[in-house]
């Protein structure tokens, strides 16, 4: 640019253009969601009391004599309403509390991790719901996860000691969050990344006191407000493929091996995924003969390209699928040429790469 001073001598003026940059991280989001089932395990050794479409679900002792522990369990569709590749930021658990024993104090409730699925059949509780009412098809129970033929490995359902969260709840109505923990967003992390594993919480309450127990809504309730409800903050992540496992042909590199250890154990071994920035691998067994019939048996190795593991009793097969933090690659071709598809338990959405 050329301008001339009032001196009538030219000069040269230089103009920098300043760019700005700003790089921003991805917006979080939030969504609200209610369970997907709900129920309540009434101590009884035969199994024979739950409340699967109840208006309310019950946690800790009661005083009367005899079965006195109630425990409530439920379940939230997390990677319905969450985007795969998401990163969870936070969880809170909020119950509305809506009755309690007369004089109650403040009682400890943990929130604790399941460790198998579990029933809501179509029990209905009369008066109170605090006794629950005969068992139907499909319930929960103190000792059925599904009633009258799935069984709890040990009465009163199969939890992680450890807990999720831990509320102090007063003896007075009203609504009780659990969370944010580190815990609580390790399990809806895992319950995104794994649908398969989501088995939902367990709320325990002070078991060794009478007339601790307190009655929480749930998502049959009437009054829509006092619902469970699952509040999760996360950050949408970029969708980026994975790639797949040496085939020997297509994929240059050693292709995946069996072999029978002498406890009858068997040891995959495979080579590096074929894409750039694959650091880990979900494994899957299917029946042999039917080629669709893959189920997950872990959904990642540590980033070790060996792994041994105790076979069904079936003829199975194996798939090795490469994975990133945010989808699974290829569970290999058929003789056609066309892409295995996933399982019903795919532990995340699949987006497959070109090889790099």
């Amino acid at each position: 640019m050329k301008t001339t001073s009032r001196t009538g001598r030219s000069t040269l003026a230089w103009v920098f253009v300043g760019i700005l940059v700003t790089i921003t991280a991805a917006p979080a989001a939030v969504v609200t969601i209610a369970p997907s089932k709900d129920n309540t395990l009434y101590e009884d050794p035969n199994g024979a009391l739950s409340n699967g479409i109840g208006q309310h679900i019950f946690a800790g002792r009661t005083g009367i004599t005899t079965n006195v522990i109630r425990r409530a369990v439920l379940a939230f569709d997390v990677s319905g309403s969450v985007p795969a590749g998401s990163t969870i930021d936070n969880a809170t658990l909020t119950l509305h509390m809506s009755r309690a024993p007369f004089g109650a104090t403040a009682e400890t409730f943990d929130l604790k991790r399941l460790l198998a699925d579990w029933g809501e059949g179509t029990s209905d509780g009369a008066f109170q719901e605090g006794g629950g009412v005969a068992s139907t098809p499909g319930d929960a129970t103190w000792r059925h996860t599904f009633f009258d033929s799935q069984f709890w490995t040990t009465n009163g359902g199969n939890f992680v000691a450890l807990s999720s969260a831990t509320r102090s709840v007063p003896g007075t109505i009203g609504f009780n969050t659990w969370g944010s923990t580190p815990q609580m967003v390790a399990d809806v992390q895992s319950w995104l990344e794994s649908p398969g594993s989501n088995f939902g919480w367990i709320l325990t309450g002070n078991e060794g006191q009478l007339q601790s127990a307190r009655r929480f809504d749930s998502r049959e309730n009437l009054e829509p407000t006092f619902r469970p409800m699952l509040a999760i903050e996360y950050t949408v992540g970029s969708t980026s493929g994975a790639g797949r496992v040496p085939d020997g042909d297509v994929v240059p590199g050693a292709p995946l091996t069996v072999r029978r250890e002498n406890t009858g154990d068997i040891t995959l071994s495979w080579g590096d995924s074929c894409q750039v920035g694959d650091d880990d691998y979900a494994i899957y067994e299917g029946v042999l003969g039917s080629f669709t019939s893959h189920v997950s048996r872990t959904c990642n190795t540590g980033g070790a390209t060996a792994l041994t593991l105790t076979p069904s009793d079936a003829s199975a097969y194996y798939l090795v699928v490469p994975r990133n933090a945010e989808a699974e690659g290829s569970y290999g071709t058929d003789s056609a040429g066309t892409e295995r598809p996933q399982g019903a338990s795919a532990c995340l959405a699949q987006s497959v790469a070109t090889c790099q």
